[in-house]
């Protein structure tokens, strides 16, 4: 989080733009040795397909648990948004945004299935460790078909730093984000005000995060993942109220739309009586950003809603 504090208060080209220049480099690899793994490993898949959960539920069930879980290898609304910050600067005219942010989805989605065949090569056992020691050792696993399992130990240092780029890549950038949020919200420009909002940002979960409990992250995970695809849901609304104003076809974007909208509000209705039984500091702290999700999304339907009925707001 200090790291976070930081590089969200230097300029982009000081620290961002290279840390991400060069995560670039390690991402590729982390890539191409997933390929190796998956396609010339013959590693056993020795998860079980089915645990035993229920199909349909609020509480640890597939439906709408699975979708909600796999964030950015699924329908992934923080790049949505959120890369356009980046994405727009690689886009020279209209024509390139297809190949560019579909080519960008697709890697990303090949990421998150590199990830999972870490996990599947491991018993129901071994799969209960941290989620970063996994990854390594997962990606050190596969590149011991080059170097040899004699390699292992130093192939995991890797494995590491390669799941250590990928977090990092957000957190900073999704801390620089709510500064930027903050600061907007409430008006205040110059250093000082940028000190506070990111000290707001960085240091509300730094305070959750000291009074979680150990292996929490699994609680956040769901939550995230929710609050993720819902998100990719009101883009996909905006996007869909946009097209139908402007009398372009918008059955593309409302079909998945209402997919995504069902799935994260049934998982956050699930969620939010879930965490106010666990009577925890984590338990209500997740409870209530489900809460506020659901009514800020409630409120984004209302307001696509009007929109699409051509209400006006009374001038002031």
């Amino acid at each position: 989080m200090g790291y976070c504090f930081v590089a969200a208060l230097l300029p982009v080209w000081t620290l961002l733009q290279p840390r991400g220049y060069l995560g670039g480099f390690v991402l590729y690899l982390a890539l191409a040795v997933g390929v190796i793994g998956i396609f010339f490993g013959g590693f056993e898949i020795k998860q079980p397909a089915l645990t035993g959960r229920p199909l349909f539920g609020l509480s640890g069930s597939v439906f709408p648990f699975l979708f909600v879980t796999i964030a950015c290898g699924a329908c992934s609304g923080f790049h949505g948004l959120v890369c356009s910050g980046t994405t727009s600067k690689q886009v020279a005219r209209e024509s390139h945004c297809k190949p560019i942010g579909y080519g960008a989805m697709l890697l990303e989605g090949f990421v998150a299935l590199i990830a999972l065949a870490t996990v599947m090569i491991l018993t129901p056992d071994q799969s209960k460790g941290q989620a970063g020691v996994l990854y390594g050792d997962g990606i050190a696993r596969f590149l011991t078909l080059i170097f040899g399992e004699g390699s292992f130990a130093t192939l995991r240092v890797f494995g590491a730093m390669a799941f250590s780029t990928f977090v990092f890549d957000t957190l900073d950038v999704a801390t620089r984000l709510g500064r930027y949020i903050l600061q907007e919200l409430t008006g205040r420009r110059g250093r000082g005000a940028a000190v506070v909002a990111t000290a707001v940002t960085a240091g509300v979960p730094l305070a959750i995060l000291l009074a979680a409990g150990r292996d929490s992250y699994r609680t956040f995970w769901t939550l995230f993942g929710t609050s993720n695809q819902l998100l990719a849901g009101l883009t996909l609304l905006g996007v869909s109220v946009w097209l139908r104003k402007t009398g372009r076809p918008c059955w593309f974007t409302v079909a998945p739309m209402l997919f995504m909208m069902t799935i994260t509000v049934w998982s956050l209705v699930g969620q939010i009586g879930t965490f106010f039984r666990g009577g925890s500091v984590v338990a209500y702290a997740n409870g209530f950003t489900a809460v506020l999700l659901l009514a800020l999304a409630a409120l984004l339907a209302f307001e696509s809603s009007r929109a699409l009925l051509g209400a006006r707001r009374p001038a002031s």
